[in-house]
């Protein structure tokens, strides 16, 4: 039998790519087709994503992948981040271009919401945790602050909005629209109460939902010339439901991080928890592939290292992370402890001088070189994770013996070896490329070459072999101090 081609269109805050998976009856090899920058765009005072540059790249990206594979493709597939959506005219036009999470208008919009409907009864009905760059407070942003929601006639999310540019076909994908805080993931639908409380217009919620594994349509017309007869699977289209989708898990109700720019610790659940418990932790349920539940919480990850790297690479210093690593490593251990959810470090202009005035205001020593900063970056992402999964046992009623690392975060070696100290648990690293595998796992449901979510872990399982970290047995009186330590400081 000949190899399958799946394409992956995997779009993250920072840049774009197309992977084509080559499944050969037994096991999956990813190839790299194309990768572009997505940064956005600023429009007078805000920031949005410039989604033609980016269908278009999509578009170059999959005739490029037709030079190289020609009849072998079978589908394509789109995953993106959450909570960003696009706003269509009864003509089907692009009202403007979707706003980024991290924009500004969102700002006050919390309490505004709050106003006409209360925290409680929102969790209650979605079980989502709240942040402020959420759906429900973009749209009242739209509806207090003069938007175009008023001439909208549809919704879509941006894995939606760009499968719908290919297709013409207008669905929700459901993993996706569960980050809305607009879902009702026990109804399986919209939650009309919210909607109708913050003044939202129903009618462009009723394109109807998409499960993971449907085929959405095929491309149009247009552009069957240089692409081909391409069919449009709707993957599991939150990234991070396609990095789980993705877990070579070994046990029933696996644990998980998607480590990147965003951390996601959590739990796969088969029903979601929205209890007074759950919301006073602030826990959240997503919609996973197959209707699981992915309860979780946000915990920042990546992005302090990102940005540090940044300011440091614009003073002249361009270090690889290798050496960091090494200067971590020879560094004092547990001297400065951060929260990497304080409000700091959302989007400061220099986040090494950020940290140094957090360590100041805090008392503790200020960390005064490259080594020094990210050990203490990385052994505090790993106490939150510790935090966090402790939460998870209690609200779950689960215990966790180990935990699936998937996602960039995979690969540092440094930050795996402290979670494992920092929770106790053997940590499983891998894969690397999580949301392109389960982008590919639901393209092959789809397919019919497997029958569901588990057989497709099986095959991800038997194409890579995961990274194993054990705790340090004589590190561990000094990562229960520490974590005694952060638990008083932040919690």
């Amino acid at each position: 039998m000949a190899d399958k081609v799946y394409l992956a269109v995997d779009l993250g805050a920072g840049s774009g790519r197309l992977m084509a998976a080559r499944f050969d009856s037994k096991t999956i090899k990813l190839e790299e087709v194309s990768r572009w920058a997505s940064a956005p765009v600023k429009i007078g005072n805000s920031f949005h994503w410039d989604v033609e540059a980016i269908f278009g790249e999509i578009v170059s990206a999959v005739k490029k992948a037709r030079s190289l594979y020609g009849g072998a493709i079978v589908s394509l597939g789109i995953d993106t981040w959450g909570v960003d959506y696009g706003l269509l005219d009864e003509s089907d036009k692009l009202l403007n271009m979707p706003y980024i999470y991290r924009d500004s208008r969102t700002d006050g919009m919390m309490d505004s919401v709050f106003a006409k409907i209360s925290k409680k009864e929102i969790y209650s009905q979605t079980g989502i945790q709240f942040m402020f760059f959420n759906t429900v407070f973009q749209i009242a942003a739209e509806l207090e602050k003069g938007g175009n929601i008023g001439r909208a006639k549809t919704f879509l999310m941006m894995p939606d909005l760009l499968a719908f540019m290919l297709t013409g076909v207008k669905v929700n994908e459901r993993t996706n629209a569960s980050t809305t805080q607009m879902y009702n993931p026990f109804k399986r639908d919209w939650s009309a109460e919210i909607i109708g409380k913050i003044g939202a217009p129903a009618e462009i919620f009723k394109n109807g939902f998409a499960e993971c594994g449907d085929v959405i349509g095929t491309l149009r017309q247009n552009l069957r010339g240089e692409l081909g007869d391409l069919k449009v699977v709707a993957v599991a289209s939150h990234d991070t439901a396609s990095a789980v989708a993705a877990t070579p898990a070994r046990t029933a109700l696996p644990a998980y991080i998607n480590s990147g720019t965003w951390s996601l610790p959590g739990v796969e659940i088969p029903s979601p928890i929205a209890t007074d418990a759950s919301f006073a932790e602030n826990f959240t349920n997503e919609v996973g592939a197959e209707n699981t539940i992915r309860f979780l919480k946000n915990v920042t990850g990546m992005w302090l290292v990102q940005k540090s790297k940044e300011v440091w690479k614009a003073r002249g210093c361009d270090k690889p992370y290798s050496e960091l690593e090494k200067e971590a490593l020879e560094s004092q251990a547990m001297r400065t402890l951060l929260n990497p959810d304080a409000p700091d470090f959302v989007m400061p202009a220099d986040m090494p001088a950020a940290i140094a005035e957090f360590a100041r205001k805090t008392s503790q020593p200020v960390p005064d070189t490259h080594g020094s900063i990210f050990r203490a970056i990385q052994e505090s992402i790993a106490l939150k994770y510790a935090c966090v999964f402790e939460t998870i046992e209690k609200l779950a009623g689960v215990k966790v013996s180990e935990i699936n690392v998937m996602g960039g975060g995979s690969k540092d070696a440094v930050l795996n070896a402290f979670t494992a100290n920092a929770t106790g648990r053997t940590i499983l690293a891998g894969p690397t490329e999580s949301t392109a595998l389960g982008n590919v796992a639901m393209q092959m449901k789809a397919d019919g070459v497997v029958s569901n979510q588990a057989q497709a872990r099986a095959v991800i399982s038997a194409s890579c072999e995961p990274r194993i970290f054990e705790p340090s047995k004589a590190d561990s009186q000094l990562w229960a101090d520490a974590l005694g330590k952060f638990k008083e400081r932040f919690l």
